[in-house]
């Protein structure tokens, strides 16, 4: 099942972060899958929060629009560069697919055999081809054929015509020359005819054995006997699909990495020879692949919105995923989803307040650390509780998160406020985007920074430069406030 992301908004701050390791916790109860992530770099005080209740920050996550891994086939159908054309083409029919990616030892991708390879080799192969271009070790001839190599060693590569000997045994020493592979019946005259002609290898067909004479015969020539079990003329057609796949395959495929956007590779996967994509690693070994059709379904990434509703405070891409759920405390935003969901939005000081109400709506109680993350986030949004925001619902959601914690709420809170970025020490610009939300009222788009300090006036006294640094902010992003 592919991973459900639970993501803040831009510039986190506390509570975005915390609830979004919070309700990932509550939803991983429910169902594996769910991984909180971030949307920029976390500031001091989350730092000091993660650290505080050892949780690790979460992951950051760029965009939510469809990439690769999103739509790849991951348990890849492949076969090794020794591979036969036979069995190949036998993967294809037991797995009805209609690709497979030949790889090296090291899982590298050389490139890929196709049915339209498969059926260019099987028109030829009306006309029995030679070995003179493509040398097969005799092993493999006998695999592919379902026979037995009687005399000869299973490495040993023969490389000639085909000639296929039904004919009379003074008529076909005239088509056979040294070192080619001949294929006829349980005729003995013409079984030694072959032979003496230096052949490299005699394929007697039917299941007949041959004689202890033509034994000795070939291992005095010099030549390989093998057994087929098949007629003479499905036996000529299966030695051409003996040749290694790697010698047909077509290496001029697409090649990609997972992390790729999927709109990058459709052009060129459209406009391909091959229905199917490659997939490599950093290393460059295969790990998945991608074909036509897997562009045509409707994948898109799954994701649910905490601390915030906004398409501009949002993921890159937030309007190509599927939406799952959206728990805030803000105002409901301008996004769209395709079908319903369940939305928790309600005017209390911090959308971790919701998150402790889903817990106790599932019958759940976070553990410590969960519980740790939700008092910092309430108390960072709600300012120790003092802001005009708090609720009655933010109060009690502290008083039963402390008594999980098993310490003082409002001592912790304290101690976090007296963690946080120290003003004097930082640049205006710094200060400006540490906590910055855009919104967009119609037409106007609008950008709010706040700081949140013990002392204010400590903030009031580089009023000056702090709103020259916003007014650069503004011309630097074209927004209307």
């Amino acid at each position: 099942m592919d991973p459900i992301y639970v993501l803040g908004h831009k510039n986190p701050d506390t509570d975005s972060i915390c609830s979004a390791i919070s309700y990932a916790y509550l939803k991983n109860i429910q169902a594996e899958g769910h991984i909180p992530v971030r949307l920029g770099e976390l500031n001091r005080e989350t730092k000091f929060v993660l650290n505080r209740f050892g949780v690790a920050a979460p992951v950051f996550l760029p965009h939510v629009y469809v990439r690769v891994a999103d739509v790849m086939t991951r348990q890849v159908v492949q076969a090794p560069a020794s591979a036969t054309i036979h069995e190949v083409g036998r993967l294809m029919h037991e797995h009805e697919i209609h690709a497979v990616p030949i790889v090296d030892e090291a899982g590298r991708a050389l490139g890929v055999m196709t049915e339209q390879i498969l059926a260019r080799n099987y028109l030829k192969e009306l006309h029995v081809q030679g070995l003179q271009d493509t040398p097969i070790a005799l092993g493999r001839i006998a695999a592919t054929l379902n026979g037995r190599l009687v005399v000869g060693d299973p490495a040993t590569e023969v490389q000639g015509r085909v000639v296929v000997g039904a004919m009379s045994p003074e008529a076909m020493v005239t088509y056979i020359s040294p070192g080619d592979v001949v294929a006829l019946g349980n005729r003995e005259n013409a079984q030694e005819a072959a032979l003496r002609c230096h052949v490299s290898c005699l394929i007697i067909t039917g299941d007949f054995d041959p004689s202890p004479a033509m034994v000795a015969l070939a291992r005095e020539q010099g030549s390989a006997i093998i057994v087929s079990p098949h007629g003479t003329f499905t036996t000529s057609r299966l030695i051409n699909l003996s040749v290694a796949a790697s010698q047909m395959i077509d290496s001029d495929v697409v090649r990609t990495g997972p992390d790729t956007l999927v709109k990058e590779i459709v052009p060129d996967l459209l406009a391909a020879k091959s229905s199917i994509a490659l997939v490599n690693d950093e290393e460059g070994r295969l790990i998945g692949v991608v074909t036509k059709s897997d562009l045509v379904t409707n994948r898109r990434r799954r994701v649910i919105l905490v601390d915030h509703s906004e398409r501009s405070q949002s993921a890159a891409g937030i309007e190509q995923a599927e939406i799952l759920e959206i728990v805030d405390h803000h105002r409901l935003g301008g996004l769209e989803t395709a079908g319903p969901i369940l939305a928790v939005i309600a005017p209390v000081g911090c959308t971790a307040t919701l998150v402790l109400r889903r817990f106790r709506e599932l019958g759940q109680t976070p553990p410590a650390e969960i519980a740790g993350l939700m008092v910092a986030a309430i108390l960072s949004d709600t300012m120790l509780l003092k802001s005009p925001t708090t609720t009655p619902e933010d109060i009690a959601a502290i008083d039963t998160l402390g008594q999980i914690l098993g310490e003082d709420p409002l001592a912790f809170g304290r101690e976090m406020y007296n963690a946080k970025f120290d003003v004097a020490t930082l640049t205006p610009e710094m200060i400006v985007k540490n906590d910055l939300k855009v919104f967009s009222l119609g037409p106007v788009t609008v950008a709010i920074s706040q700081v949140e300090v013990a002392d204010k006036s400590l903030v009031l006294a580089r009023k000056g430069e702090l709103v020259e640094a916003l007014r650069h902010y503004q011309q630097d992003h074209n927004f209307d406030l």
